[in-house]
């Protein structure tokens, strides 16, 4: 039988070129639709990214709103109430020191009469008004721990830190230029001054007060001690109505009812803003879902139809095609060669049967692998 074949005319050779056009026709629709496939591939797989993100994005956009709606009220909640809250201190710190002022009243009173006493008595016996100042029982009449110490740290001032300030004040104005003399020594001795002065002025004044008038400044300083111990009486009245928790005696219900009604809003602000989040997540999520799919959905689908059907006759395609390559492997290329069976080598042996080069298909072969050979 292949001794047939290969004495056929062109005409076998023209019927095996129509077989090959149809075969690479075949393959090149296939490869266009298979290049077209995996473009809606890409599309339907973005499509989908793009659907995704634009529920997700809405989904979080509108949580956010809705907190943010409810925060806003929860933030004017606050700020409202710190203004009450702020004004209620104010009015408790009034009506707290006025308490205090009323329940120390008679002290201070006590304390004004003491001290006109005390001038009185230095004035009826011609001593300094200065002996009934602070720092001049400290310096020269001290009682107790407090003083004593007090006493202590003001002659360390009075005894050294003066004579050394005043030493520093004379070497800077006084002897920093001098280059031919003795500048410690100056310094030294311009401290023993100052000391010695200091010391002369302290015993002029304790002989003058102290010695002179000594039973005066006894009972003085017995008014002094009366008016420190109404001082410390005060204080105490002060220290244990700063620490009173019971506010009932200011009368500050008026405040303590906003500060209730506030904060009773600001549960029923948090109450709502839990139960919009529920309502939001139960429906509102899902309202939002179908509202994007519904709108987009569609040309999803669409494009997943489309697909559908290109897969379906790219199968049917890719049959045909293998059908129509055995075809061509049984017919034609099992006798001339699968190298043959080209469109372009196909023309060229027709070609040489049409110029009467060879009147069979073996004689065409022939001359063609001849050319091939000489080339």
């Amino acid at each position: 039988m292949s001794e047939n074949i290969f004495n056929e005319k062109a005409d076998y050779l023209i019927k095996a070129k129509e077989e090959v056009v149809k075969r690479d026709e075949m393959a090149a629709e296939l490869d266009k639709m298979k290049a077209y496939q995996k473009k809606l591939s890409k599309n339907i797989a973005s499509e989908e990214k793009s659907i995704a993100d634009e529920i997700a994005v809405t989904i979080k956009k509108r949580k956010q709103e809705i907190s943010a709606t409810y925060d806003g009220r929860l933030d004017d909640n606050r700020a409202r109430k710190k203004k009450v809250e702020n004004k209620r201190g104010k009015k408790k710190n009034q009506r707290m020191n006025a308490r205090i002022e009323d329940e120390t009243k008679h002290i201070r009173q006590n304390n004004r009469e003491l001290e006109v006493e005390l001038k009185t008595l230095l004035k009826k016996n011609k001593v300094p008004s200065y002996c009934s100042s602070k720092l001049y029982f400290l310096m020269f009449n001290p009682r107790g721990m407090a003083e004593i110490f007090g006493m202590f740290i003001s002659m360390l001032i009075y005894l050294a830190g003066v004579p050394v300030l005043v030493a520093f004040l004379v070497n800077k104005f006084l002897l920093e230029d001098k280059k031919d003399i003795n500048t410690a020594f100056w310094v030294v001795l311009t401290v023993a001054i100052v000391v010695v002065l200091q010391l002369v002025i302290y015993f002029a004044i304790f002989n003058a007060t102290k010695v002179k008038h000594a039973d005066v400044l006894k009972q003085a300083r017995s008014i002094k001690d009366k008016m420190k111990a109404n001082d410390k009486q005060a204080d105490a009245i002060k220290h244990s109505i700063n620490k009173d928790k019971d506010e009932s005696a200011y009368n500050l219900d008026a405040y303590d009812e906003k500060l209730a009604n506030l904060e009773d809003e600001a549960d029923s602000i948090s109450d709502e803003k839990k139960e919009a989040l529920k309502v939001f997540e139960d429906e509102t999520k899902q309202a939002i879902i179908d509202e994007i799919n519904g709108r987009r959905l569609q040309t999803l689908e669409d494009m997943k139809a489309e697909k559908k059907a290109l897969d379906e006759k790219i199968t049917k395609g890719e049959k045909k095609y293998s059908e129509k390559v055995l075809q061509i492997t049984n017919q034609y290329a099992s006798f001339i060669g699968e190298d043959m069976c080209k469109e372009d080598k196909l023309n060229d042996l027709i070609a040489i049967m049409a110029d009467e080069q060879a009147e069979t298909v073996a004689e065409a072969i022939n001359v063609y692998k001849g050319q091939k050979s000489s080339k």
